[in-house]
């Protein structure tokens, strides 16, 4: 790791700066004494070249209309040729201002209401707002659990695409909240079935640069060949701490669905977005690798730290982190559903994404996980461990 470089990113405090995850607690938990955990962005600066190329770009004093040029979309051909492997076309590029509001766009410009969408639960919560906000119907394609790893039952996954006629296959790659990169066998077993079945498959791969040691995320579109390409998203927004610029990509490959899904564009009105997006987003991707290993690095001693803490107490699950910057910790062991959010806001002072978001509403009311961000420094990331090791050691009597 770089600590020369990661003693210039860290960032120890980011409240008082209008920041979502340090400034809107009583919101959300009613309470403002807690060390913010949940929201998914990273309590490090952004790498010095983007900082770097908004200074430029703000010292040029004009704000006027921009034309994108090629070197915004070379950045990301490039980038996902030599760090994935991925060889994608510019003329298949769209920008959304995220990938949520790129999601509800693509289901109705692709979709019909009353269509089947399949998620596997648990998974990011805002895909069963995209579903249900748009009239499409949602199927629920639970993920199997041991020990903490997550896995796909595939006979149970054909089976629920013909029972539901599903249309579309909302796959989230890799895997938010459970921290899975999916390997080649699951997405190869997974896209199989849905092209027996024309189930069009919509990736979300916005994690996919944060990837532990010992993994690999494999496109999904890699493993495809002919028509009816899987459709992907992804974004800098994780990669580089850049959730605010809203800006992300979406790959679509097949002509039909791009004219389709400008033509809807077309009728909403939607603009471009903002010039220091582009800016943002182009230097990233150009200069910004040595920046993503150091903070991976950081990332992984942060999990590390935190598994040895816990792993003192037989009651706790911790699920492997082989991509995102997420912990998935289950505290069903020691505490019940009903005691959670007191024991982890009143005792542990934490305040984290529960793990009853992430799944259909009122499907599993009694879910006892909790989803840590591990992006932040490694004081933040001690303060969090020691304060949930003392409630957990008061609780055993210690």
């Amino acid at each position: 790791m770089d600590e020369t470089l990661m003693q210039e990113i860290r960032l120890l405090n980011r409240k008082n700066t209008d920041c979502a995850k340090w400034d809107s607690l009583w919101e959300t938990f009613h309470q403002e004494d807690l060390l913010p955990m949940w929201v998914a962005d990273m309590d490090f600066k952004a790498p010095q070249c983007v900082r770097q190329a908004l200074h430029q770009a703000v010292d040029q004093g004009v704000f006027g209309y921009y034309q994108v040029p090629d070197r915004y979309y070379d950045s990301i051909l490039t980038w996902e040729k030599l760090r994935h492997n991925n060889h994608l076309e510019k003329e298949w590029l769209r920008n959304t201002s995220g990938v949520v509001s790129g999601l509800f766009h693509l289901v109705r410009a692709l979709t019909q209401p009353g269509d089947a969408i399949m998620v596997q639960t648990p998974v990011y919560y805002p895909f069963y707002r995209v579903i249900g906000h748009t009239g499409r119907k949602a199927v629920y394609q639970p993920l199997l659990q041991e020990k903490g790893t997550y896995t796909v039952d595939l006979a149970d996954f054909e089976q629920r695409i013909i029972d539901n006629n599903v249309k579309i296959f909302l796959l989230c790659s890799p895997h938010n909240p459970v921290g899975r990169v999916w390997r080649r066998e699951e997405l190869e077993g997974m896209l199989a079935c849905c092209r027996r079945h024309s189930v069009q498959v919509v990736a979300d791969e916005i994690h996919h640069d944060l990837i532990m040691p010992g993994h690999t995320h494999i496109p999904a579109a890699s493993l495809w060949e002919g028509e009816n390409k899987p459709i992907t998203f992804f974004s800098a927004s994780k990669t580089f701490n850049l959730a605010g610029m809203k800006n992300s990509v979406l790959v679509l490959p097949q002509k039909e669905q791009r004219e389709k899904f400008d033509a809807f564009e077309k009728e909403l009105g939607t603009g471009l977005g903002s010039t220091l997006d582009f800016i943002a987003v182009t230097a990233a991707f150009e200069e910004g690798a040595l920046w993503l290993d150091a903070v991976l690095a950081e990332i992984q001693g942060n999990y590390q730290l935190m598994c040895r803490a816990l792993s003192r107490f037989e009651g706790v699950t911790v699920s492997p982190l082989e991509g995102t910057y997420l912990m998935w910790i289950d505290l069903g062991g020691m505490v019940s559903r009903q005691d959670l959010h007191d024991f982890v806001q009143n005792k542990c002072a934490i305040a984290p994404d529960y793990g009853h978001w992430f799944f259909p509403e009122n499907e599993l009311s009694d879910d006892t996980h909790i989803r840590l961000n591990l992006a932040a420094p490694r004081q933040t990331i001690q303060r969090a461990a020691d304060q949930i090791t003392a409630a957990l050691k008061d609780l055993r009597g210690e």
